[in-house]
């Protein structure tokens, strides 16, 4: 390889471009087996990383022996395969050669750093892949270490290409841009529909992923000592969780750490605090651009990439576009930037790219909820999401009307929607929660932090907005759910932030939501009147009533199954087996129950809200005190057994490959003994000195100071009128000056996304699969060999 690309006259005969394309082959199949191999691992750290001592020629015999101190074998490797990228008349064109040397480090397409192109070749394009793919392959070492020894096991090949103070800064310029425009310029979809289904030339997509992988896995580079203090931060917050209750803008240090958000949130932002980029030189270029042409130019090659699935769905020929592959890598560029230039961040506030990417990060959360292997998508939709919320600016943008919500595909369609963008995001949270039947229930902290972010700076929220973020709350206020595990009245105080933030800040310019509150008044008073004693009887009763459910539902399903079995012994005479087998068509889940429950009180509300007459209002507040206890009964049962499905169904899921745990709720255990206290997640039992410690935190002291001020004032409004329009009731509410508020709630919060240790190593495993699943059906480099960083489960 050393001598091709020396060989002033390549290509040539005896320096062929098929020589040195037979080497990327070889060296890509081979490396992932000595990287596997245990018995191999001094081995390869001796022969590629020591340096090695050449003896020079002595001009005397009598000299004293001189050495020459030659560069590792490793490093001489991993700086061929760069050069080979940038090779005239292999991977750019032969006009590119100069008399000094074949290689030329010239940027590969138009675009950030280069406005002219460099005219490639389709055979150049199909040289770069297989040069690409053994880069990947010197950097995949990671692949064949266990997730409890990433961070702590030095990867010398990486280090030397990201954090390598020798390597020449047009070298790393050059190959930053050379992978960002060929992600950025690449457009499956072309001129013409089905144009990918006669591939002409060379696969353009392989190229394009290639790119991805060898970026993400540069950019992801952290030194052992930025390892060191990520550990370090988590300690802290460990020994601080007692001590820090409280994080207001006015003091950004302290924040409520316990185990819900121990890995993941926090409002400290790392790479200032820290400086984890100075040791990658790859992020720390990514950080320097600040041309808003190189941020367009970016963000429209991210966009069209994140939008092809959207648009592969929602055309008027079918599969007339091509739908990639590489979105999930795009997505994760698109994080890695927004958290390393602090100006593309703001380029994207300052535009309505932000509310763009939020369309494409919920339709690929509500595409792939219920897909297991995407799972980890899902999560990274969650997290980003969170991320955005945490900037003020974006929290405005998103009261700006949604005028093209009716052309979105149907997986994110709402009906009959007419809101802003922050109604299309806070109902689609909701219906993330509320359809998943608790399988997303790892993600139920950042979703509710993402409202909560937003929550201090929404206007106008609708009337189907107001009764959904009230019906959640009524879901994770019951007994049941709070019970379920030690950290779940966190996700409340999350909702009754968000409240607080709307009354504090947005009351006159959010109606909807006043009203919604004052009219399920009732959901906050029995939170705030919860004893121990009353809500552990809840729990038992809910239990029962879920047991009976399940013993009636295996005899009806018994019963159902004889019967075809001997229906079909009386028209066949045999029982087919593939029959017999099928299973029975399951009954509706109790989640879906709960959800029908909900849409029927938004539709009772809108009608309300369409004119018809209110006095029927005061009329229920005043019965309220009267039939209240068998109202929350009836309303209890029902969303108590659905809050407790998450908890349950979360279980099944707990395999998936390399995700963090992060106070995940698990079933309450059924074999307890009725007279002890039920057991929840790891063998939690609640207690009431836990549940006082909780109850004495929630902070509901501003809505129910809301509510001791404004249902009084509501129910004497409507018993004086006869017939209350509800635009003057609105109006009314609209009036009220809210005199008794308490102080406590007034802070905003905003809690900032952050790596925990768990999270970089959850990172690092998604890329990692995410580059093992896609070059599985192209003879795969890994094919054969034995990953250790994440699981491998083949259908």
């Amino acid at each position: 390889m050393q001598a091709i690309l020396k060989a002033p006259n390549f290509p040539s005969e005896q320096h062929s471009i098929n020589h040195l394309l037979n080497c990327c082959r070889v060296l890509t199949r081979l490396m992932p087996f000595i990287f596997e191999s245990q018995e191999c691992a001094e081995w390869e750290e001796g022969f590629f990383w020591t340096p090695r001592q050449v003896e020079k020629e002595k001009k005397n015999e009598d000299d004293k022996p001189e050495y020459d101190i030659l560069p590792c074998r490793g490093e001489l490797l991993l700086t061929f395969t760069i050069q080979a990228l940038f090779l005239a008349g292999f991977t750019v064109p032969i006009s590119l050669a100069t008399k000094e040397s074949k290689v030329n480090y010239a940027i590969w397409e138009n675009g950030v750093g280069s406005t002219v192109p460099i005219g490639s070749y389709k055979d150049n394009e199909a040289n770069r892949t297989e040069v690409l793919r053994l880069l990947v392959v010197l950097l995949s070492k990671s692949m064949y270490i266990a997730p409890s020894q990433l961070l702590i096991k030095e990867d010398l090949w990486l280090r030397f290409v990201a954090a390598n103070k020798r390597m020449e800064r047009k070298v790393v310029l050059v190959m930053l841009c050379s992978f960002m425009n060929t992600v950025c310029n690449y457009d499956p979809t072309g001129w013409m529909p089905y144009n990918h289904v006669i591939p002409a030339g060379p696969n353009k997509e392989q190229l394009v992923t290639l790119c991805l992988t060898a970026l993400l896995i540069l950019l992801d580079y952290r030194s052992p000592q930025q390892a060191d203090l990520i550990r370090q931060h988590d300690h802290q917050q460990h020994t601080t969780e007692a001590t820090s209750e409280v994080w207001t803008l006015e003091n950004p240090d302290a924040v409520p750490k316990t185990s819900v958000e121990l890995e993941a949130f926090t409002p400290t932002d790392q790479q200032h605090a820290n400086h984890p980029d100075l040791d990658n030189a790859f992020r720390v270029y990514m950080s320097k651009l600040h041309r808003p042409q190189d941020f367009e130019f970016l963000m429209n090659g991210m966009h069209r990439l994140l939008t092809n699935p959207m648009t592969a769905v929602n055309t008027y020929l079918p599969g007339s576009t091509k739908r990639t592959n590489c979105y999930i890598d795009v997505m994760m560029l698109c994080w890695r930037l927004i958290e390393t230039n602090s100006r593309f961040t703001k380029y994207l506030m300052e535009t309505d790219r932000s509310l763009d990417l939020t369309v494409t990060l919920v339709f690929h959360a509500m595409d792939n909820k219920d897909k297991i292997t995407q799972a980890g998508l899902v999560r990274m939709c969650a997290f980003m999401l969170q991320t955005l919320s945490s900037n003020k600016e974006y929290c405005t943008k998103l009261n700006k009307p949604f005028t093209t919500h009716s052309s979105l595909p149907a997986v994110i369609r709402i009906y009959a929607f007419n809101g802003t963008y922050a109604d299309f995001l806070i109902i689609s949270i909701f219906s993330l929660i509320a359809t998943t039947q608790g399988k997303l229930s790892s993600l139920y902290p950042a979703l509710l932090l993402t409202i909560s972010n937003i929550s201090p700076y929404l206007t106008h929220l609708s009337v189907t907005t107001a009764t959904k973020l009230v019906a959640l709350f009524h879901s994770m206020s019951s007994p049941s759910f709070l019970f379920a595990d030690e950290h779940n009245y966190q996700l409340t105080m999350y909702l009754l932030e968000t409240f607080n933030n709307m009354i504090n800040h947005q009351y006159v310019e959010n109606p909807n939501l006043m009203y919604s509150i004052v009219l399920h008044h009732d959901y906050f008073e029995t939170l705030d009147g919860l004893m121990f004693e009353g809500a552990m009887k809840e729990v038992e009763r809910i239990r029962a009533l879920r047991e009976k459910k399940d013993k009636g539902q295996q005899s009806v399903d018994a019963s159902t199954k004889e019967t075809e079995q001997n229906t079909l012994l009386s028209k066949e005479g045999t029982v087919d087996k593939k029959t017999e087998e099928e299973p029975v068509q399951p009954e509706v889940s109790v989640t879906e129950e709960e959800e029908e429950v909900k849409e029927g009180e938004v539709k009772k509300e809108e009608e309300a809200k369409e004119g018809e007459p209110s006095s029927a209002v005061a009329e229920t507040n005043k019965d309220n005190t009267q039939s209240s206890t068998e109202t929350n009964r009836t309303e209890t049962e029902e969303t108590s057994v659905a809050t407790e499905t998450p908890v349950e169904a979360n279980n099944d899921n707990k395999n998936t490959a390399s995700e963090p745990s992060s106070s995940q709720s698990q079933p309450i255990n059924e074999e307890a003994h009725h007279d002890i206290q039920p057991m929840a997640r790891n063998g939690f039992v609640p207690s009431e000195a836990w549940m006082s410690y909780w109850k004495s935190k929630l902070p509901l002291a501003t809505v129910m100071a809301m509510l001791k001020q404004l249902v009084p004032s509501v129910e004497e409004k409507c018993s004086t009128t006869q017939v209350v329009e509800l635009e003057d009731l609105m109006k009314f509410i609209q009036s009220v000056e809210l005199t008794e508020l308490p102080e406590e709630g007034k802070s905003i919060f905003i809690r900032k996304f952050q790596w925990g240790e768990a999270l970089v190593i959850w990172f690092r495993s998604m890329m990692w699969g995410q580059t093992y699943v896609s070059s599985m059906h192209d003879c795969g480099a890994w094919n054969g060999t034995s990953i250790k960083l994440f699981q491998i489960k083949e259908e």
